[in-house]
């Protein structure tokens, strides 16, 4: 019988998945110039999870509850969503992926360093901010993710993981979304 699980891991932001790969990373660009969604480009964050045990409805999912926190003061984000796991190889290695509703403490559009009327130290910043913080679009964001489980023993795992956060302009056309890949050690509950 499958049993809750809990996780830590640890991750960085800027994974590139995208189709488009290295077309969409510009490492020649002029000093000042920001790329949206490459603001907290290799910044690390912490994330701790929780996944009850599969549902018996739809496939049988985890609910999953996520607590992800910046190590460097960028954003950070809390998700709740649903995970689902297919085993392989005797159940000693596992692939799932999963959907999820995330809010975060980032910013939904920074201030804007470039507005008339405000002071050079203002203008200072709130260029900073626009530098090195991703404006989201939106407080709720989406949470696809997956991840590669290999069973360690009985009761422990190691995962590599992929997490996405972005709204896909559902909320709004500021959207640049940002990736994270990270490693994570989870260990099931009970006897």
């Amino acid at each position: 019988m499958a049993r809750a699980e809990i996780g830590i891991g640890g991750y960085r932001h800027g994974a590139n998945f995208h189709p488009l790969g290295d077309r969409l990373t510009f490492p020649i660009r002029p000093p000042g110039v920001v790329i949206d969604g490459q603001e907290e480009d290799g910044t690390n964050d912490a994330q701790l999870i929780y996944r009850s045990r599969p549902l018996a409805i739809l496939l049988k999912p985890r609910l999953a509850a996520k607590a992800q926190v910046s190590l460097e003061g960028r954003t950070s984000f809390a998700s709740l969503g649903a995970e689902w796991r297919q085993h392989l190889l005797r159940d000693r290695l596992y692939v799932q992926g999963g959907i999820g509703v995330a809010i975060h403490d980032g910013y939904r559009f920074t201030p804007d360093p470039f507005a008339p009327g405000i002071t050079r130290d203002e203008a200072l910043r709130r260029y900073d901010i626009y530098r090195r913080r991703v404006s989201f679009g939106s407080q709720v964001l989406f949470n696809p993710n997956a991840s590669v489980g290999v069973r360690l023993d009985r009761r422990w795992a190691a995962e590599l993981s992929w997490e996405h956060f972005s709204h896909r302009q559902i909320f709004g056309e500021q959207n640049p979304g940002i990736d994270l890949l990270g490693l994570r050690i989870v260990r099931t509950l009970g006897r």
